[in-house]
Order: structure tokens, then C-alpha cells, then sequence
């Protein structure tokens, strides 16, 4: 938000400009994933710093993270009902927040499957709503590793295994190919292998 607002138009002495950013108008819906606690906590406050009021959906196998998360958000001095968090059935938490004329955007971190569900349901409900909801879906990607020939080759592998295979590689950040030296690539092999 704070280099958002430093990138100023140009002011001279005869006039003095200035952008100034309004939040949506409505509210915001955050749906965040389960394998991704940090991205738990940034979905919804990046939309409320930036002056919105958020509805919340956590995964149903985060809640207690959520949780703690809201406490924070608490101590930080996030007024209430600024964040508002939600816990239940997401088809009917999610049916329940799409049908609203106030719904004017979402922010998305999950299977590309369900991002484009949520797509079209917006896309479906757009004659309802007050403004054009702002969508904002990161989905599965095709991440990859590059090792510098300085690398330390037991660190390479170990992070070429868990970015592949960690949570059975369903996180938007699985890696799927990567760039290794030659003059590493002996000791990489035969650590993952062993592995």
C-alpha cells in the first residue's frame, strides 16, 4: 500500500497533483487455501489495508490457524467488522457471498478447478451486482528452481524434493522443473535418489 501511494503524478509549483485510491464499493471476499498460513493472513489484510471490508473463508482444515490469525489482526488494532471471518460449508458460505449485490470483489488462492467455478458464478451473477466485482485467482502454477553452480548441492535436492512433494505437491508453488550445473548435477542426483 505504501508504494502504491508513493507513486505520485508530478506536482509543480503551479499545480499539485495527487491519486488517491478509494476502496471497492461493497465488500471483498478472501478465500484462502489450506497448505499456506501466510497466505491465510495476507488474502484478507492486502484488501482491508487497502480500505475494504472483507469476508473471510478460510479452509475448513485451517480454522484454528484462522483463528489465531484473527487474534492477531485484534492485538494489531484491526477494527471489527473490518475482517470478518467465516467458517461453514464453503458452497454455501461461497453461494451465499456471490448472490450479494454488494459483492464487488474476490481474492483467490487454490485449484485452478475451483478458480474458474468461482469465475463463472461471477460472470453468471454480474446483472446483480452494484459494480464489476475485481477478480484476483492464483491458482496452480509451473514453478521451477535454478542453482547457481556455488549452490550447496545437499540444500539444491532438499529443496527440488519438498518443492515437488511436499502436501503430494497440491501447493500453487510446486515446483516442476529445474535448472541445474552440470558440474552439480552428480551429487544432486544421487542425494534425491537416496532420498
Amino acid at each position: 500500500m505504501t508504494d502504491i501511494y508513493k507513486d505520485q503524478p508530478q506536482s509543480t509549483s503551479a499545480a499539485w497533483n495527487r491519486i488517491e485510491y478509494r476502496p471497492l464499493e461493497g465488500f471483498t471476499y478472501a478465500v484462502s487455501p489450506f497448505n499456506f498460513t501466510s497466505i491465510a493472513g495476507n488474502l484478507p489484510a492486502c484488501m482491508a489495508l487497502m480500505g475494504n471490508v472483507v469476508v473471510w473463508k478460510p479452509s475448513d482444515s485451517q480454522v484454528y490457524s484462522a483463528k489465531v490469525i484473527m487474534d492477531i489482526f485484534e492485538e494489531a488494532g484491526v477494527p471489527p467488522g473490518v475482517i470478518n471471518v467465516v467458517f461453514g460449508d464453503p458452497i454455501m458460505i461461497t453461494d451465499t457471498i456471490l448472490a450479494s449485490p454488494d459483492f464487488s470483489g474476490l481474492h483467490f488462492t487454490g485449484s485452478t478447478h475451483i478458480f474458474k467455478d468461482l469465475w463463472k458464478q461471477i460472470g453468471n451473477n454480474i446483472h446483480n451486482y452494484k459494480t464489476y466485482p475485481r477478480i484476483v485467482g492464483e491458482t496452480g502454477g509451473k514453478d521451477f528452481i535454478v542453482a547457481h553452480p556455488s549452490a550447496n548441492a545437499k540444500q539444491v535436492a532438499t529443496a527440488m524434493l519438498r518443492g515437488a512433494f511436499e502436501f503430494q505437491g497440491q501447493k500453487c508453488s510446486a515446483a516442476s522443473r529445474a535448472y541445474i550445473p552440470q558440474s552439480l548435477w552428480p551429487e544432486i542426483k544421487a542425494f534425491m535418489i537416496a532420498k
